[in-house]
């Protein structure tokens, strides 16, 4: 009885607030296949019909066509957000019929009026069943051609979405999905709708898909049984909407791939009646009063299970009816308003109980796709919906977003969150600076590479990882997709992509660019994002397919935690680096942990000797860098043995050592590469003014009347024996190695 009283509340709620917006309430995370959406038979037949002026038939639609009683625009004010809609060539547009009745509603009229009604309210969104009314045409022939010139206007284009079985409510928030049962073109603007059937066979009306633009298939259960007029026809209908109610209630949504779209439509016509036109027409049709007579069983029949309390709450999908919003028609009690109320309210029995994943639900080795919960994961269709800070790029979006030569910090925050591990993985690649810069950064291993990272946010406890280069999965031969751009190393030339349709096929075609950063949640809120905080030249990031993975809150999800981290380690043993720092670096990747303040120390261990290590490289390649020049100048005609000495003696005694015992620290390699440089100057530049020499048996010797600094320390008197400069400009003293 309480479970009654609750619904019979939620009932009275959401009748009173139908036009206040009702998908405004839904989480953004939930799938839309996981939604109870009422919807309208032959939505355009609520417009009325035309005279006879317009079409013979148009006098005849009252008595034989009629499913509606109210307006295409009234279905909407009311909280119906799924329409049936049977276009058909009239003239230069498209008339929506029912069958050879042409109504009173043009398709584009109804178009853009949702148009209108997403950018007045942009929490909403419209889904439309299409069947082309080809009984009804004036020339078949041009149907597809005048669909897609239509759906392809400038002012339209923007608000339809693609399909995909993982659409969420997010991703749908201000745009239409169109599905159509009859394939109008090579690829859909919207979705295809395959396999359809009117039949009460259960294989049958398991056996539908839904197929994107993309090329996406998704699962589709339907019951479209539209005649009922023999005898136990309307029992057998009634029981084959209850069967699909007892399944798409009961079907748990774990994972993308056991996502199921469902139709169940309520509507069909348990009456027929003579049309007559002489000449014309002369046979037993559905009529008007048949649908009614329908509805009252229907539709009675769905609140009637939505109702009861031994049956699971649970999504409904997508239910279309006749007299939507009217409980009373003709003398017959259709009870339409009661149904998309009672529709609407269901959504609020079982989404939040849906969407509340318990910890024991998920472990290491069978951990939860909760990538739901992102908003906006994919960029298909809408860039900026529930990410904050600075906003992805739109030039060129190839269903991916990017930054292009500029820092950044983008980022979103999911709430009520079980505790425990989760991983949040992107495809995602960072161009430092431009191809050949980026190349040699990677080349390298340098602290370039960092600059740009995912990171996650919980509380107060900041992690980061550095997202991948583009030179991570390159190419020796382009291969012929979007935009590529090659850098040389060595002989070799390399390409990588130059733009989003590039982008794009690295990502999913060569299967690149895969990027993962781990987060432990202990009050129920993850912070996560992509920043970037220096620059390395005109540097490019590009974004796609975030996702988010909960691994439970066991010992062993830490433990995996950190072996995963392990397999995106780089190596240096192919870089010149200090052996304490590699000592250092490898050592931090073999830590264990099995609760969250272990793995976090281990995560700041790894990011800290990753920061050293990746300094410890640039600063070594800078050193050598700089010996390769020393060695040039050594092996140069320009200049004299006598001022090279110095230099030599320095580059064979201290620099070969050096770069033998690979023992500097990031401390000392800064004062090497200046000390090399201080030596090279003294053969190239001539700016040296004195050389002092301090006798060998320690005697104190006065060199110039200033201060001068000798390995850090001030002196105005040199006593260490052996041979000194003095550099007039910053008098600085420098011990001559001999």
């Amino acid at each position: 009885m309480k479970h009654f009283f609750t619904f019979a509340l939620l009932l009275l709620l959401t009748s009173s607030l139908r036009a206040e917006n009702w998908m405004k309430r839904l989480p953004d995370d939930a799938y839309v296949a996981n939604l109870s959406i009422p919807g309208s038979h032959d939505t355009g037949t609520g417009n009325g019909f035309p005279g006879i002026t317009v079409s013979i038939y148009g006098p005849f639609g009252e008595k034989f066509a009629r499913t509606q009683d109210i307006s295409f625009e009234e279905q909407w004010n009311i909280g119906v957000r799924a329409f049936d809609m049977r276009p058909a060539v009239k003239g230069d547009y498209l008339n929506d019929n029912h069958g050879i009745m042409p109504t009173k509603l043009r398709f584009d009229d109804a178009l853009y009026f949702l148009r209108d009604k997403l950018i007045e309210n942009p929490s909403e969104f419209a889904i439309i069943h299409v069947l082309h009314a080809s009984a009804g045409d004036d020339n078949a022939s041009n149907y597809g051609e005048m669909l897609l010139e239509l759906v392809n206007r400038d002012d339209l284009k923007d608000f339809f979405i693609d399909f995909k079985p993982s659409l969420t409510v997010g991703e749908m928030r201000g745009k239409i999905l169109m599905m159509s049962r009859d394939q109008y073109a090579d690829k859909p603007v919207g979705g295809f709708f395959q396999n359809w059937t009117g039949q009460l066979d259960w294989n049958a009306q398991r056996n539908g898909k839904i197929v994107g633009a993309s090329g996406t298939a998704g699962t589709l259960y339907m019951q479209d049984f539209a005649e009922t007029f023999r005898e136990g026809d309307l029992d057998r209908k009634v029981a084959a909407i209850r069967q699909l109610l007892d399944y798409s209630t009961k079907h748990k949504t774990t994972t993308e791939s056991s996502i199921v779209w469902v139709y169940n439509f309520a509507s069909a016509y348990s009456k027929t009646d003579r049309l007559y036109i002489p000449f014309v027409v002369d046979e037993q049709i559905s009529s008007s009063d048949g649908y009614r007579d329908n509805a009252a069983h229907t539709n009675a029949a769905i609140i009637d299970y939505l109702n009861d309390p031994l049956n699971t709450a649970g999504p409904t999908g997508i239910i279309l009816a006749d007299y939507v919003g009217v409980n009373a028609s003709n003398g017959y009690n259709t009870r339409g308003q009661e149904l998309v109320d009672a529709v609407i309210a269901n959504n609020f029995r079982y989404l939040k109980d849906m969407y509340q994943v318990v910890e024991s639900d998920a472990t290491y080795r069978k951990p939860l796709d909760m990538s739901a919960r992102i908003a906006s994961p994919s960029f298909n269709s809408n860039l900026r919906q529930g990410w904050e800070g600075d906003q992805f790029g739109v030039t060129n979006p190839k269903e991916n977003a990017e930054h292009l030569d500029c820092n950044f910090n983008t980022y979103q925050t999911i709430t009520n969150l079980p505790n425990g591990v989760y991983a949040i993985g992107c495809k995602a690649f960072y161009r430092a600076g431009n191809a050949q810069e980026s190349n040699n950064h990677f080349r390298a291993k340098d602290r370039a590479l960092r600059n740009a990272c995912l990171y996650t946010t919980v509380g107060s406890e900041t992690l980061t990882f550095p997202i991948v280069s583009p030179f991570s999965k390159s190419v020796t031969k382009a291969k012929g997709v979007g935009l590529e751009i090659s850098a040389k190393q060595g002989t070799a030339s390399y390409f990588i992509p130059d733009d989003m349709v590039a982008a794009e096929y690295y990502m999913h075609a060569l299967d690149a660019y895969d990027n993962v950063i781990f987060a432990a949640v202990n009050d129920s809120t993850l912070t996560f994002g992509v920043r970037k905080d220096k620059s390395a030249g005109t540097d490019w990031c590009v974004f796609d397919d975030f996702t988010l993975t909960y691994y439970g809150d066991q010992p062993t999800a830490y433990k995996q935690w950190l072996t995963e981290m392990r397999k995106k380690k780089l190596s240096y043993t192919s870089v010149t680096v200090s052996k304490n720092y590699l000592d250092t670096y490898n050592n931090a990747f073999t830590a264990t942990a099995t609760n969250r303040d272990e793995a976090i120390a281990a995560m700041r261990a790894i990011d800290a000797a990753w920061e050293e290590i990746a300094l410890n490289a640039e600063l070594w390649a800078e050193y050598k860098q700089v010996g390769k020049e020393a060695e040039a100048m050594l092996n140069s005609d320009l200049y004299s043995e006598e001022a090279k000495s110095f230099l030599r003696t320095y580059y064979q005694s201290a620099y070969l050592a050096n770069t033998a015992s690979l023992a500097l620290t990031n401390e000392e390699l800064p004062e090497a590469i200046a000390e090399l440089r201080e030596y090279m100057d003294l053969v190239n530049t001539g700016e040296w003014t004195g050389i002092s020499s301090v006798p060998s048996d320690n005697a104190q010797c006065s060199v110039f009347n200033v201060q001068y600094s000798v390995d850090g320390k001030k002196v105005s008197t040199l006593q260490q024996p052996g041979l000194y400069i003095i550099r007039s400009s910053n008098g600085t003293v420098r011990k001559i190695l001999r």
